[in-house]
């Protein structure tokens, strides 16, 4: 791939597609096998596979691979905007987060991790410009001949 933000994008997708559910996995250790409280952390383990099949797709060279990851990081992104809200609002009212960390830290990674989901989700947006414009000079190309 000669397109240096969907390299990029791709690489931060695979990290972040393995982090959110270790991550979480880690933090809730202390009642994942509650089978109540499975909404309670699945959620990451979707996101961390729609994130890697993006990848799969972008790497296999798919049709409009480029705009399933674009709507990967927006999936991730927003799914992490509420959590992260609703995580300050459990340092704000300063109660407990359920796993096994305090919310301050809790807060602090999921605004980090919030911030990372942005910038794949900004680098993935701009890859899609660049095939879009490299498309275009193609179809023009031909048009001229």
């Amino acid at each position: 791939m000669d397109n240096q933000p969907l390299n990029l994008s791709v690489k931060m997708a695979v990290v972040m597609g393995i982090f959110l559910p270790l991550a979480e996995a880690v933090r809730r250790s202390n009642h994942i096998l509650d089978i109540s409280r499975f909404f309670n952390w699945f959620d990451d383990y979707i996101l961390g596979g729609v994130l890697l099949l993006a990848v799969y797709w972008v790497l296999r060279q798919k049709a409009n691979a480029i705009a399933y990851l674009v709507a990967a990081w927006a999936f991730a992104a927003g799914a992490l905007a509420l959590s992260f809200l609703s995580q300050l609002d459990k340092f704000r009212t300063n109660t407990p987060d359920p796993g096994v960390f305090n919310s301050s830290l809790v807060a602090v990674a999921k605004g980090i991790i919030f911030a990372y989901l942005l910038v794949g989700l900004a680098l993935a947006l701009k890859a899609n410009a660049i095939q879009e414009q490299r498309l275009r000079r193609k179809l023009k190309h031909q048009s001229e001949r």
